[in-house]
């Protein structure tokens, strides 16, 4: 008689267990960060007259982190123009440096356009690799994504900006947020014609002629009508090649007074 084959049970239990550890693992590629707050467009009220300050489009950028189960990648949006408007009123600071600074307070910042050019996507990790480079940017330019043919920009218009006020220690903490936010700013955002309020944290400053801005956030890219293999499709998710709804975005904006 041949000898009978032994079977562990729970060595295959484990494996198992592993396995869909391993699995549960490569769904969490999304990047962890403050969720966005989105909801229906809101109508711009008159804003009051101001200082404004011109965004610097050689400095300024916008940046995406996008993920399926296996992989992430991040690029970049150029801005192609915009504008920030701050009312007129000033603080006095550092009253005892030798150049006195002026620094205005972002509470007043009252007026804030920036249209962003879709078209100029870039795709910073596969620059190593000409043919998935390639690949990918011409899917994200095609119908599946941006449509960047019909759809070249985008654009922000800012509805309200407030001071934070509460601890924000203990929060998400990591590459894919901003640390330290001062205030929140919400705004109308459209991308492919559909326009969307959207509220989320930022640091903001203003010194002299110079106001900087900067924010990392997640928001669902699906709101803007924007749904290959969106992760909700069966289809996709069955076959494992869904590519996450949830999508990081920021900026880091420079932007200088026009006033002489």
């Amino acid at each position: 008689m041949g000898k009978t084959k032994k079977i562990y049970p729970m060595r295959n239990w484990f494996l198992l267990y592993i396995i869909i550890i391993l699995s549960f693992a490569g769904c969490t590629r999304e990047p962890k960060s403050d969720m966005a707050r989105i909801g229906e467009p809101v109508e711009i009220q008159n804003h009051q007259e101001g200082t404004i300050y011109k965004i610097d489009t050689a400095t300024s950028i916008i940046t995406w982190v996008g993920a399926n189960p296996t992989e992430r990648h991040n690029g970049i949006f150029k801005i192609k123009d915009g504008t920030i408007t701050v009312s007129e009123v000033e603080n006095l600071a550092d009253s005892q440096a030798v150049n006195l600074k002026v620094k205005k307070d972002p509470d007043q910042i009252n007026q804030a356009r920036i249209i962003v050019s879709i078209n100029s996507v870039d795709i910073l990790d596969l620059k190593h690799d000409q043919v998935q480079y390639n690949k990918l940017l011409k899917h994200l330019k095609s119908e599946d994504f941006f449509q960047t043919d019909k759809f070249p920009e985008a654009t922000f218009e800012l509805i309200s900006i407030e001071k934070i006020e509460e601890d924000t220690t203990g929060k998400i903490n990591n590459e894919f947020t901003i640390i330290n936010p001062t205030h929140r700013a919400k705004g109308n955002l459209t991308i492919k014609g559909i326009t969307k309020s959207i509220e989320f944290p930022v640091r903001l400053g203003i010194i002299n002629l110079k106001l900087e801005a900067s924010a990392k956030f997640n928001i669902d890219r699906t709101v803007w009508g924007i749904n290959h293999l969106d992760k909700n499709d069966p289809l996709a998710k069955t076959k494992d090649s869904f590519i996450n709804n949830i999508v990081n975005v920021g900026f880091e904006i420079i932007a200088y007074s026009q006033d002489p």
